[in-house]
């Protein structure tokens, strides 16, 4: 299962990411394609493929499934999303924040030094910055007149306007783009751009086209000083322009029946969509006076960028290919690459479908997760495939050094290997293994075997079992401590047990008001659970919780 909030596989049937501790619904809200989407929901339309008033009548599945950043919208249940990603480097920073749904009408925020704020309406929507500490929050939409958006921080929300019918966070969260002004009939929205810093907006543009079924070509650059967008829809022949405005100057043309992907800052890098007079959609990147094709004719398959736009990874076809600095492609493996393995502190764009943007300058030296199963992208752009992982169960973890990858086969067998050397060995951690977490050097593995038996392992000792009766999906290892926090005894009738924990394999204990908990969940501040009356409670990363918030709506 993958998070649709930072990207991280995890094991089946889990309800909280092991990476960021996002909640996965039981039910979850369709993954929105398009990069500039209403919060309410609604038809979200395709992403490449399918230009301004042809998408309408070509099915989803036949358009191709790259995407850019949206607005994640989850209905009727309680939404747990850690901003959990780091600043301008590559590391998950503390001082993020947690936003919580209740009923209809209230948002509750966990912020900084366990301050919690509110936020008054009805929820809509929300995006979060790749720093962690920013986001904005949709309240009171409804299409075609649109809703309210503010701009959250650990400190408390900001109103940023109102009427807004879709908006874009920044990576950075530095730049909102929103649309607002909407004329049906035209299909056309005044377009604005509003500065975090100096709490003012700047219109873009009166007559960018956006359609509640297609809203494809709008996007912000990373430091939120550049749009794109679509406009000059002619609706008799379909045909459309693509703009950009780079750092607050006139828009000028991308082309004609062309629509930006994703834009970096300063416009340095530029990733496109042109469509063809047959229908068919290529993908370019523009560098300066460089332009190259780097898709014929795309069909499906992700876009995965660096930090700074300068490295995008893609597949075309059954082939995987790397651009580096605008240049033209180069080939990397003959399969498709799915994503990278990298440390629990890497920031990676979560509102992103099939586009994401990892916290890392290159994408080279690092593991990959493709067909074939894990390998090893090396300097010298050669994969080299990791022994014995072609059936692993896509749960893998990798250490903050790179040179310790854990992974989980379909056997049960979790093993450790250094995956910086072709041709090592593995070693075998555990077997009937059904879940696991580790630290974040990976010096400390906890491990619920099928017999529902917690075990301990420290280094390259011999597991140490700690703990019986233990629900495997509950799991849970705080990001900054050796800690493991777990249920024992639970019901399935009741989707509940009591809560324990133990601090570097040390005897279990039960933590207090830990009865009939439901969930648990970390983010890199704080440990979070829930129990049957509706309650949550918070600890900062140990065994001492406080009660955060009561009659919390599921």
């Amino acid at each position: 299962m993958n998070c649709s909030y930072c990207g991280q596989e995890n094991q089946p049937e889990v309800r909280f990411c092991s990476r960021c501790g996002a909640q996965f619904q039981a039910n979850p809200a369709p993954q929105a394609q398009p990069p500039y989407i209403p919060a309410d929901g609604s038809d979200p339309g395709g992403a490449i493929g399918g230009g301004p008033g042809k998408l309408k009548s070509l099915p989803l599945k036949k358009i191709l499934m790259i995407a850019i950043p949206v607005i994640v919208v989850i209905i009727a249940a309680i939404i747990i999303i850690p901003l959990v990603t780091g600043g301008s480097g590559n590391a998950m920073r503390r001082d993020h924040i947690q936003l919580f749904f209740e009923g209809d009408d209230i948002i509750i925020v966990s912020g900084n030094n366990n301050a919690r704020f509110t936020i008054d309406g009805e929820f809509g929507g929300i995006q979060r910055s790749l720093d962690g500490s920013k986001a904005i929050v949709m309240t009171d939409y409804e299409f075609p007149d649109g809703g309210t958006i503010w701009f959250v921080t650990t400190s408390g929300a900001f109103h940023v306007a109102d009427d807004v019918v879709a908006c874009i966070l920044a990576d950075s969260g530095n730049g909102i783009v929103y649309a607002t002004e909407y004329d049906v009939e035209e299909s056309v929205a005044s377009l604005y751009l509003y500065d975090t810093s100096s709490k003012k907006s700047t219109r873009v543009t009166n007559d960018a086209y956006f359609s509640r079924f297609n809203k494809q070509g709008v996007c912000i650059s990373p430091n939120g000083k550049s749009v794109s967008f679509i406009s000059d829809y002619d609706e008799e022949d379909g045909d459309y322009y693509g703009y950009m405005s780079i750092d607050g100057k006139a828009p000028e043309r991308i082309g004609q029946n062309t629509f930006a992907l994703a834009l970096s800052d300063g416009g340095r890098y530029l990733y496109y969509v042109k469509e063809s007079d047959n229908g068919n959609y290529s993908l370019h990147i523009r560098s300066g006076r460089n332009d190259y094709k780097l898709i014929s004719e795309v069909t499906g398959g992700t876009l995965l960028l660096s930090l700074d736009y300068s490295q995008a990874v893609f597949t075309d076809g059954d082939r995987s290919f790397i651009t580096r600095n605008g240049n033209e492609k180069e080939r990397i493996s003959g399969s498709y690459i799915r994503s990278f393995v990298l440390p629990r502190g890497t920031q990676i764009g979560g509102n992103h479908d099939n586009v994401t943007v990892y916290g890392v300058q290159s994408f080279l030296n690092n593991v990959i997760r493709n067909e074939d199963g894990l390998a090893y992208l090396d300097n010298a752009l050669e994969t080299n495939r990791i022994s014995s992982t072609s059936n692993y169960s896509n749960y893998a973890f990798i250490s903050d050094d790179g040179r310790t990858l854990l992974y989980l086969n379909n056997s049960g067998h979790l093993s450790a290997i250094d995956p910086t050397k072709p041709g090592a060995e593995r070693r075998e951690i555990g077997r009937n293994v059904e879940s696991y977490t580790a630290s974040n050097d990976a010096n400390v593995i906890y491990f619920v075997n099928d017999d529902d038996e917690l075990f301990y392992v420290k280094g390259n000792s011999v597991p140490v079992k700690i703990a019986d009766d233990v629900y495997a999906s509950s799991l849970r290892m705080p990001f900054y401590s050796n800690m493991a926090f777990f249920l024992v005894d639970y019901s399935s009738r009741d989707s509940s047990g009591e809560l324990y924990y133990t601090n570097n394999g040390a005897r279990r204990a039960k933590v207090e008001r830990g009865d009939d908990i439901t969930s648990i969940w970390v983010t890199p501040a704080n440990v979070f659970f829930e129990n049957m009356d509706d309650e949550i409670f918070r600890s900062n990363g140990n065994e001492v919780f406080s009660r955060f918030a009561e009659d919390v709506t599921r």
